[in-house]
């Protein structure tokens, strides 16, 4: 190898190597932002919301407004779920749907009333975590929006929620 090929790969590797890393980086980020995508995925088709809406409740005539109402919430939320699907499966990220948590086995038969409070307490959880994670999914333009649409509707359906919650205790009480 003489002086020239010498110079030649001088000039050549550095940048390759720069450019590989680089490359590197930005797909690190990739699995990482859809791996974060999959768990909101998981975290909101396994919601509480989610499990009432297929279990057995009842609820009194008091309630009848959210009984009613109740199947439209749970079918918003199973939209957002498609809608994170059909960005990972796009990504041709392997989706990942969970499982419920066996703590909600002992919810079946309950009041919808009662159910009500402690699915507010988990779409709380559920808002803070979209809210995190939006902070952290800013550099792709495509995730951010997605989030910050399921974020705000997120934001409303828990809003509806608290309405036909306060409305049905203050008709029973």
């Amino acid at each position: 190898m003489g002086n020239w090929d010498v110079r030649l790969c001088n000039l050549i590797i550095p940048p390759l190597a720069a450019f590989h890393f680089h490359i590197a980086g930005l797909l690190m980020s990739l699995v990482q932002q859809n791996a974060k995508l999959n768990q909101i995925l998981i975290e909101l088709g396994r919601s509480l919301l989610q499990y009432v809406g297929h279990c057995s409740s009842w609820s009194s005539r008091t309630q009848a407004t959210l009984e009613q109402e109740f199947p439209k919430l749970v079918a918003i939320q199973q939209g957002h779920v498609a809608q994170l699907s059909t960005l990972l499966t796009e990504r041709r990220w392997p989706v990942d749907f969970g499982g419920f948590p066996a703590t909600y086995t002992d919810l079946h038969f309950l009041s919808l009333s009662y159910l009500s409070k402690l699915i507010l307490k988990n779409q709380q959880a559920i808002i803070a975590h979209l809210e995190q994670v939006q902070h952290e999914l800013v550099e792709d333009l495509e995730v951010a929006t997605l989030v910050e649409e399921v974020l705000s509707s997120e934001r409303q359906l828990t809003a509806r929620l608290q309405e036909l919650t306060s409305a049905g205790s203050g008709a029973a009480a």
